[in-house]
């Protein structure tokens, strides 16, 4: 999971208690992520009949930058060119053995051949932490249950109008006031950049970028809250915001001379903690006769920063470079036009990928795009192929209602295993029974891993209603 582009199943089993690994230097989050896997199954290096493990570089263009091919004949063989797409292959091969240990390791394992590569570059779920906090230790858990799936893309939304979560040198306030809030019944709290660059630096390690975003020139209520002079000098509301209501702060654009400083100030301090190439500058959800000016000076500040904007899709309007990646989450958005421009686009759309929505209708929440619920089999039914300049698929995942880390995981499994085979695997491999088997027979993984999934019925998981 997800299902690989090519599979052949040989007769016949491998059995493994102990192995030898070979790998190069060069693979060395592969190579760690191997040596962890064999230590939580105990399989030793000891004894005549370790099997040999061998992780190769291999020069094939075939696999891109994160293809790879696993085979189990009387050894195992991984390759790829690339240390990710080791990763990649680490976690097929996880995923054939048992999620937990055995008391006397001999485990089996099909002789296959995998070849595998993803459809899309962009495999990405979307967290907000702005309206209620989450913590590192969780958003770690969330990174090493992500790379199990080949999920590439962790995006922060860092700020809103409800709390502001990144440190910022230059406007302690940011945190002392804009962290100390949260949407009603949600948590509070901010990241320190020592915080940030450790989680980048996790989540590099696990195959996965984290794109920040900084969400401008709406959606700021916490920093008009920390910093008074960024609102326009007639504007009376300048509390902290706990409302889940949209669209009623921005920026005062009538005062360039304090707005454009204070945005570069921050966006300077945010490229220095993520190296991600795409820097998410929000732009949703306003009306002002000055929007479509704002976006093109900071998407112009991002790109002379070195780096490329992410803008939510309404931001189009404005005079920006075509390499601006849109992310599209209005299902009913005229994208044509600015797919025409050459903009390369990043699939969000609400009424399959927004998951802050019920797994099922009636599930306590948001349900303002799709009063039915996305329910499992509502997200694995969404089909990008229209989108021809897509470079990937992304869930959003909004905490307005969702306030705990329960609620977080119900929320997101089984779903973004979903979303996971929609952005790697073709669409010719792909079925929503195929992948209710599979998914079931990840379940011990899961559990493994502590996740709270929803007791999905489709997956025969209901039984876990009181556990889960």
């Amino acid at each position: 999971m997800p299902i690989p582009q090519s599979v052949q199943v040989a007769s016949g089993e491998l059995r493994i208690s102990a192995a030898v690994v070979e790998r190069p230097a060069a693979a060395a989050n592969a190579g760690r992520s191997l040596e962890e896997l064999l230590t939580k199954l105990n399989i030793g290096s000891k004894g005549a009949a370790a099997v040999p493990i061998r992780l190769q570089l291999v020069d094939d263009p075939a696999l891109g930058e994160e293809g790879y091919r696993l085979v189990v004949d009387d050894a195992i063989h991984l390759s790829a060119r690339t240390d990710t797409g080791l990763l990649h292959a680490v976690q097929s091969l996880r995923q054939l053995l048992p999620a937990r240990a055995q008391t006397q390791p001999e485990y089996r394992l099909p002789r296959i051949a995998i070849d595998d590569v993803p459809a899309y570059r962009w495999r990405g779920s979307s967290v907000d932490v702005a309206r209620s906090f989450l913590s590192i230790e969780y958003l770690k858990q969330h990174i090493d249950r992500m790379a199990l799936f080949k999920l590439n893309r962790l995006h922060l939304h860092l700020t809103d109008d409800q709390g502001w979560r990144i440190e910022i040198k230059r406007y302690p306030k940011l945190v002392e006031i804009g962290g100390a809030s949260a949407v009603k019944d949600g948590r509070a709290g901010y990241y320190t950049q020592a915080q940030l660059k450790d989680l980048v630096a996790y989540a590099q390690a696990r195959g996965v970028t984290i794109v920040p975003e900084i969400d401008m020139p709406g959606h700021v209520q916490a920093a008009l809250a920390s910093y008074n002079e960024l609102a326009c000098d007639d504007t009376k509301n300048l509390r902290p915001y706990s409302g889940v209501e949209v669209g009623f702060s921005v920026f005062c654009l009538e005062k360039p001379e304090v707005v454009y400083p204070f945005v570069r100030n921050v966006l300077e301090e945010v490229v220095a903690i993520f190296p991600s190439a795409q820097i998410h500058i929000g732009g949703d959800e306003i009306k002002h006769p000055l929007y479509a000016d704002f976006v093109a000076r900071t998407a112009a500040m991002v790109d002379a920063m070195g780096r490329t904007a992410i803008l939510w899709e309404e931001g189009s309007v404005a005079d920006i470079k075509p390499n601006v990646l849109l992310q599209l989450w209005n299902d009913g958005y005229a994208i044509e036009a600015a797919v025409a421009k050459g903009h390369p686009l990043i699939l969000s759309p609400c009424s399959y990928l927004y998951i802050d929505h019920g797994n099922y209708k009636g599930q306590p929440g948001a349900d303002w795009c799709r009063a039915e619920g996305l329910p499992l089999k509502r997200v694995y039914g969404f089909d990008p192929a229209p989108f021809k300049s897509a470079v990937g698929i992304e869930a959003a995942l909004w905490t307005e209602f969702v306030h705990s880390d329960a609620a977080t995981d119900d929320h997101l499994w089984p779903r973004l295993a979903a979303v996971a085979e929609l952005a790697w695997s073709p669409a010719g491999q792909r079925s929503y029974a195929g992948f209710v088997q599979r998914m079931r027979a990840l379940r011990p993984q899961l559990d493994a891993l502590g996740v709270r999934y929803h007791p999905e019925p489709d997956l025969g998981w209901a039984d876990t209603k009181g556990a889960h």
